[in-house]
């Protein structure tokens, strides 16, 4: 019995020190797999950053491995008898981790996204066959890595007595534990100093969560959270990925069309119902051109002047703070040596406006004032503006219709009343430039920041009756017609770019948007952002995503719709698309 027990003591012995070696060979197998992951993403130009681009990569990984021997195989090993048996399971389940691991560097390289849920099905069960093609490949290394750990697995069991004897593993033992402190200590630094070069690489490798240690450093006196949080609004979060926007240059045809361009943005405007809150801006869209089914880049007024200005999705609004990339838009009606003129009820005090929008321009600072003392001002600019010679571009920002009260009855009767308010100052503005004349040579574009919700109907995660805005483009010599194709705010900047500005670089290299006025060529879908969720939405209902790929879709009143299958292809498209300005 006691020679029975010892032998069994020393096989198990045996095999986990088998095991110590089967995992370190893992180690430096997911190290040589996942070296990828340092080049799909902008490679970080100071000598901090990419320090702990490889102190994080080859601590994380040897973290990982080892971790999962740990939790997998160690049990295992006690209730194992067989060692041929522990070899075999061994290296199916370390073929099924690197495999995994291939395939979501390829994931990662094609649409910036870990395995989620909605990505593994876009993996497993795509609908177009190109990408079939590239993730069959990926399942193709399965039997070679399989047939690698096999013969490892035989040869260090056989040669476990000398590899014991040789102390090989010390060094690794050493560096692995040595760069998994120093990559979260760095972090830690980099995340309280807003470091970019080190922060913009937190979601680079997958099942990383670098540590922050915020509240130990508040306690310890280390972190002034208020001074944290000042940054945070002003700068954007730490971990903002780096962006490449424009792709290439802009440049511009020796002559343009020469139009005056006024836009007008209103914060809490509806579509539903604006006829009977807004008879001056019904007229005027029935007059001019009428976008009915224009949606808003985003339900706040940052994402949605993100996306009329900027003509990309809002999830780059971070990349865009932190690098303080001012808009393609603004930068060539200047380079066209437009006139400007802006004014904002807000008092442009966002810091979206000073450290990105309007960042290449002077603006004074401004307290909050009413709509109406904000067109008195736009009213004496405009009265400065010679009737001939230099273009000019004013934009008009109105804080639109307010209501604090929870009672929906009352609220609808509060909305009525402001929003008229606000169609008496978008009457004045536009009676201005009826009574000089200014409407046969000037483009005129009013639009909603963001809808308003009046009931708790239409507050659902989709957000539908929010992101739904009204759009009216007055453009010279152009009839008046009504457009009933689905149309967003990027769409608005790709057109004046191209139509008023004469841009000749591709579209695609500066927006995500399309031609308002070309149906050809559309997606029957737009996109929105709200927080960590990518709202999609079609004619028929909404899908929501968010970052950890939970996936729900809402009719067009907002009602969860369950048991939907999600639309692969669709998703593809909005992956791919939503990836295209990261720098790489």
């Amino acid at each position: 019995m006691a020679t029975h027990q010892q032998n069994y003591r020393e096989k198990v012995s045996s095999m986990i020190s088998w095991g110590h070696w089967f995992a370190l060979f893992n180690i430096l197998l997911a190290l040589v797999l996942g070296s990828r992951y340092l080049l799909i993403n902008d490679w970080p130009a100071s000598l901090a950053g990419r320090i702990y681009a490889y102190c994080s990569w080859i601590g994380h990984f040897s973290f990982i491995v080892f971790a999962l021997y740990l939790l997998i195989l160690f049990p295992i090993t006690f209730f194992i008898r067989s060692q041929r048996l522990l070899r075999v399971i061994a290296s199916i389940l370390a073929t099924c981790g690197l495999t995994l691991l291939l395939i979501d560097g390829a994931v990662f390289q094609r649409f910036h996204l870990h395995l989620n849920p909605i990505v593994w099905q876009l993996v497993v069960n795509p609908e177009q066959s190109e990408l079939t093609r590239d993730w069959q490949l990926m399942f193709i290394a399965a039997p070679v890595i399989f047939l690698i750990e096999l013969l490892f697995a035989t040869w260090s069991w056989q040669k476990l007595r000398s590899l014991n004897r040789g102390h090989y593993a010390r060094p690794f033992i050493a560096l692995f534990i040595a760069t998994f402190f120093t990559s979260h200590i760095m972090y830690i630094w980099a995340d309280a100093n807003f470091y970019r070069p080190i922060t913009m690489q937190k979601s680079n490798l997958p099942l990383s969560y670098p540590m922050t240690a915020r509240r130990f450093l508040e306690k310890h006196g280390l972190l002034d959270s208020e001074d944290y949080q000042r940054r945070l609004i002003q700068q954007g979060e730490p971990d903002a990925l780096s962006l490449a926007y424009p792709l290439n240059d802009i440049t511009l045809a020796p002559q343009a069309a020469g139009y005056n361009l006024l836009v007008i943005t209103v914060d809490n405007l509806r579509q539903s119902g604006l006829s009977k809150s807004y008879p001056t801006l019904t007229a005027f869209a029935q007059q001019n051109i009428n976008f009915t089914q224009h949606y808003s880049s985003g339900p706040s007024s940052d994402n949605g002047l993100f996306g009329l200005f900027y003509g990309i999705s809002p999830t780059y609004l971070e990349g865009i703070l932190a690098s303080r990339t001012p808009s393609t838009l603004l930068t060539t009606l200047a380079n066209r040596h437009y006139q400007f003129g802006l004014f904002s009820s807000d008092g442009f005090k966002q810091p979206f406006y000073r450290q990105a929008l309007l960042t290449d321009y002077t603006i004074p600072l401004q307290h909050r004032q009413s709509d109406s003392q904000t067109v008195s001002q736009w009213r004496k600019w405009y009265a400065q503006q010679p009737p001939t010679g230099q273009a000019w571009f004013s934009w008009v920002s109105l804080q639109g219709a307010t209501t604090n009260s929870a009672n929906e009855a009352q609220r609808s009767q509060d909305y009525l009343q402001t929003s008229l308010a606000t169609d008496k100052q978008i009457s004045e503005i536009l009676d201005e430039l009826n009574r000089s004349q200014a409407l046969n040579n000037t483009v005129v574009v009013i639009t909603g920041t963001h809808g308003f919700s009046l009931s708790p109907r239409e507050q659902s995660e989709s957000q539908r009756a929010v992101l739904h805005v009204p759009l009216v483009v007055h453009w010279p010599n152009t009839p008046a017609q009504s457009i009933n194709y689905l149309t967003d705010h990027q769409d608005v900047m790709v057109t004046l770019m191209q139509r008023l500005l004469s841009v000749t670089t591709p579209s695609y290299d500066y927006t995500q948007g399309r031609d308002l006025f070309s149906a050809q060529g559309r997606n029957n879908w737009v996109t929105s952002k709200e927080d960590n969720h990518l709202i999609i939405t079609t004619p028929t209902r909404s899908i929501v995503l968010n970052t950890n790929g939970r996936y729900s879709s809402y009719d067009v009143n907002g009602r969860r719709l369950h048991d939907e299958t999600p639309e692969l292809g669709l998703l593809l498209q909005v992956l791919t698309e939503e990836k295209r300005f990261i720098a790489n």
